[in-house]
């Protein structure tokens, strides 16, 4: 950790992202059903974390999927993995009590993180549900800057993750770049993976927002 700090002086500010960069070997214990429901993490590590985003190597967004995930009670997490065959950005593995939707997830679910300034395209996405195939996960996030592409329309890769489920019972969410900045603002992860993951499985149409927010918008925009 000391020679970690000395080589990044910046990024060591955070103690978060030192503990993120040595092995997890000595996470040894489970949550309580206690802890369980406990969900906090270190906004302005979100918030700078979310700057450096867009410098082309796409470290920062796996580094903060990482974060996000492992911040989660019981869920210990793998950054940049590699099989014979594939790089997994990061693989996540849930351990100790069973609770709320997290019990239907799976004991191994894999991460995809794309710093794109394009939205994921039904090939990538494609890619994406082979990988889960390989390695039999019935559940996976797809960390996307600009989302998918038909978001909204119900086409193109949004129709594909609703498609994967009907077909194989295999549950894609997608994290953009708005729902990280709803984290950095300090709305809680576990309940955004929730509603995206309630979305899939029961094909739930999008809410309609409200009227009072569409008023705001369009006074912004006039302003």
């Amino acid at each position: 950790m000391w020679r970690l700090s000395q080589e990044n002086p910046e990024a060591s500010r955070f103690p978060e992202w030192v503990v993120q960069h040595v092995d997890q070997r000595w996470i040894t214990g489970y949550p309580s059903a206690d802890e369980a429901g406990i969900y906090r993490v270190n906004m302005y590590y979100v918030q700078w974390l979310l700057q450096r985003f867009g410098q082309g190597t796409g470290r920062e967004l796996e580094i903060l999927a990482e974060y996000l995930l492992g911040a989660i009670p019981g869920c210990r997490t793998y950054r940049r993995k590699q099989s014979h065959s594939t790089d997994y950005d990061v693989v996540c593995a849930l351990e100790g009590v069973d609770l709320d939707f997290r019990s239907e997830l799976g004991r191994y679910f894999v991460c995809e993180c794309k710093d794109w300034a394009r939205s994921v395209d039904v090939t990538a996405f494609a890619k994406f549900c082979s990988v889960l195939d390989s390695v039999k996960a019935r559940f996976g996030v797809l960390f996307s800057k600009e989302g998918v592409s038909g978001k909204g329309r119900n086409r193109d890769a949004e129709r594909e993750q609703l498609k994967l489920f009907q077909r194989d019972g295999r549950a894609i969410v997608v994290v953009s770049l708005e729902d990280l900045e709803r984290v950095a603002a300090g709305e809680n992860f576990i309940a955004i993976l929730r509603s995206k993951y309630e979305a899939v499985r029961l094909d739930l149409r999008p809410e309609a927002r409200s009227s009072r927010s569409r008023r705001k918008r369009a006074g912004a925009r006039r302003t």
